[in-house]
């Protein structure tokens, strides 16, 4: 099969709680849960005794005899019994729509953009966990300190920008990555209005297909007689969480 918890890796967090120019929008107070080490800490878990490949561009699937022959861009190929694809809408479409013709037929799904700072910058004296903005340009900000992975001496942010914004400007802020974190930066600072005056570290980047913001009206796609499923997040909506639950029903498709 090719696939593109444990208690001590969890812990609860109680954000975020969320700001519109230091007023309260919205507060969560429901139990979240989060990886100790990182976000991806329970899909490194879950991973840790499957032998997992990184870093192999997929760009052809075939069909030989009841087998998928995969082709990868540095010249390797694999063949698999059953085949489970996790990717935006528009590659799973590329590759998979001479043999599931009928799923991808209709489907409007408009993948959205994200462009995503990361910073490190001194330290503020707040409570604030995250940021929620009505703004154009922002949609919100996380601060990572909040969910007590570790003590550091900065505050770290993650700066995240609104669909229709990076929308515009997907294909263009590679160019001129610098001039984008710092406007970003410097957004985020007049929208939250903290003081902010020293940053020590700051990066980019940005997903063409990160989130489909209508979901569809099923929650993966699995097809027996192929031994092939789709699963992803696009199929429920813009919100991480959809991925888990995606991947949840399609395990319980397979094994049903």
């Amino acid at each position: 099969m090719f696939w593109v918890t444990k208690k001590s890796v969890l812990k609860k967090w109680q954000g975020p709680h969320k700001f519109d120019h230091n007023k309260v929008l919205e507060n969560k107070k429901h139990t979240k849960l989060i990886g100790v080490k990182g976000n991806n800490a329970i899909s490194k878990y879950l991973l840790k005794n499957i032998n997992c490949i990184f870093e192999h561009e997929l760009f052809k699937i075939e069909r030989i005899k009841k087998n998928w022959k995969l082709s990868f861009l540095n010249g390797d190929v694999k063949y698999y019994e059953v085949l489970i694809i996790s990717i935006p809408f528009a590659q799973s479409k590329k590759l998979l729509i001479k043999f599931l013709p009928n799923f991808f037929k209709n489907k409007n799904v408009k993948m959205e953009a994200n462009i995503t700072v990361m910073t490190v910058t001194n330290k503020i004296k707040n409570n604030f966990s995250s940021f929620l903005f009505n703004d154009e340009i922002i949609g919100w900000a996380a601060k990572e300190n909040s969910k007590k992975r570790f003590k550091y001496k900065h505050d770290l942010w993650t700066i995240q920008s609104t669909f229709k914004w990076a929308n515009r400007n997907i294909l263009n802020y590679r160019n001129n990555k610098k001039k984008f974190t710092n406007f970003l930066i410097n957004r985020f600072k007049k929208l939250s209005k903290t003081n902010i005056n020293k940053i020590y570290f700051s990066n980019i980047h940005g997903w063409k297909y990160s989130a489909n913001k209508k979901k569809l009206n099923i929650q993966s796609l699995w097809s027996k007689s192929l031994k092939v499923g789709i699963c992803g997040d696009w199929f429920g909506g813009p919100r991480y969480e959809n991925g888990w639950i995606s991947a949840s029903d399609l395990y319980k498709k397979i094994t049903n």
